[in-house]
């Protein structure tokens, strides 16, 4: 994980979590009603992905939650984790191993996980959380997507639970929901100011006609008038590699008339490869008009793609996610899932807050610190609409591989809005 700043307001990161916190990590795994006390860095991996049984064998429900016999004399602090188990299993078994490894590597041995099956609408989520305030928990971790965030931020906001979700819709935040997320239309800010700072001060778009490309377009909109950039064309389609080619050519062509220094490509995956054919095929040249991307465009693939060199991304900080995933690497022996990193700073977060006060230390203001955390992803901090703020790079993409060309910040410098 990255060093925290030099400032005696530095981000709370896992070094210094780990140096308040005991090495020890009890876990309440419902699947086998197992406790797993870690002593050593290198946790093994789980063997299945956890149910959603109500209590384990051996536990009893006290006034307080769901307690193991083995932690009767504890003042426990109970993790609610909602993911969709049922219906993303692979997608929920990396998320789930995120929030082990996190445990094992930054845990309490007071700290008590609490998985559920997020279901896969709002009513489901309802019912989940409903049965976590049943369970005791302090704290509730997911669910993923916005409608089961909606569903337990319904049931769980009459206690004052806070909800750390994952949904990227800010739309579903406040009121104690926090989304600790990749927010898409602070890329755009980001990439658009720095991007303006270069010179560049007209770009066209190229996103689908879906939610994603929507918002792109009307930030990209918003942000460019706040710093004199122009949008010469605006190109959304159906997602599909030939409507995305199609689409593609039709900005070429226009850039005859009405030149863009810029082209905002909104894609990830073959609608992107063959946007960057397309254009070039057009006769787009890269060294007049910069190939632009969000952080859909992390991933080998893109950094492969010769029709993309010398284009710009925004990202999350590199270095620390590389160290992220070459710890979960390790232990698991593969790859985690883009989103994992989410609920293993989520953990890490519960640790942090929780070290002194247990359960009560998870206040709003304790939440929303403007100083922030180091996580995984690097530096982030929550506003106090529940969305989150992160420190961002700007990527270039070269044959080599994408590097760093305006580095992400780790730490905050300004005060939280």
């Amino acid at each position: 994980m990255s060093k925290p700043g030099s400032s005696a307001r530095a981000a709370a990161s896992p070094s210094r979590i780990r140096g308040g916190l005991a090495k020890g990590a009890a876990l309440l795994a419902l699947a086998t009603a197992a406790a797993s006390c870690a002593t050593s860095p290198m946790p093994p991996p789980p063997s299945s992905v956890p149910d959603s049984t109500p209590t384990p064998p051996g536990a009893v429900v006290t006034r307080d939650g769901v307690t193991p016999p083995f932690m009767a004399s504890r003042r426990i602090t109970r993790v609610g984790v909602l993911l969709p188990f049922a219906s993303r299993p692979q997608e929920s078994l990396s998320l789930y191993n995120a929030v082990e490894l996190a445990l094992f590597d930054h845990g309490d041995p007071n700290m008590l996980l609490i998985p559920r099956d997020s279901g896969g609408d709002e009513a489901a989520a309802a019912q989940a959380g409903e049965a976590l305030l049943r369970d005791g928990a302090d704290i509730i971790v997911g669910p993923v997507l916005r409608d089961g965030v909606v569903g337990v931020s319904r049931v769980v906001r009459r206690e004052n639970i806070p909800v750390i979700g994952f949904s990227s819709d800010r739309q579903v935040a406040g009121d104690g929901v926090y989304l600790l997320s990749f927010q898409l239309e602070d890329e755009i800010r980001r990439l658009v100011s720095y991007a303006a700072s270069q010179g560049i001060r007209t770009i066209a778009l190229l996103a689908p006609a879906n939610d994603y490309g929507r918002r792109v377009e009307q930030t990209l909109r918003a942000e460019a008038r706040r710093v004199g950039v122009t949008i010469t064309a605006s190109e959304l389609y159906v997602r599909g590699d030939a409507e995305a080619g199609a689409a593609a050519r039709r900005i070429a062509q226009s850039m005859a008339a009405d030149p863009a220094q810029g082209i905002l490509i909104a894609e990830s995956g073959s609608p992107l490869r063959a946007i960057a054919a397309a254009l070039v095929q057009e006769g787009v040249n890269q060294r007049q008009t910069r190939f632009l991307g969000t952080s859909a465009w992390s991933s080998a693939d893109v950094q492969r793609e010769p029709t993309l060199a010398g284009a710009w991304y925004v990202s999350s900080d590199p270095s620390a996610r590389q160290e992220f995933e070459e710890r979960y690497q390790r232990v698991f022996g593969q790859e985690p899932h883009r989103l994992s990193s989410l609920s293993y700073d989520a953990i890490l977060l519960a640790a942090f807050l929780s070290a002194e006060r247990g359960g009560a230390g998870f206040t709003r203001s304790a939440i929303e610190r403007s100083e922030g955390f180091l996580g995984s992803d690097g530096v982030f901090r929550f506003r106090n609409d529940g969305s989150i703020e992160r420190g961002l790079a700007i990527m270039e993409v070269r044959a080599g591989g994408a590097v760093p060309i305006d580095a992400a910040p780790r730490r905050f410098t300004t005060p939280a809005s």
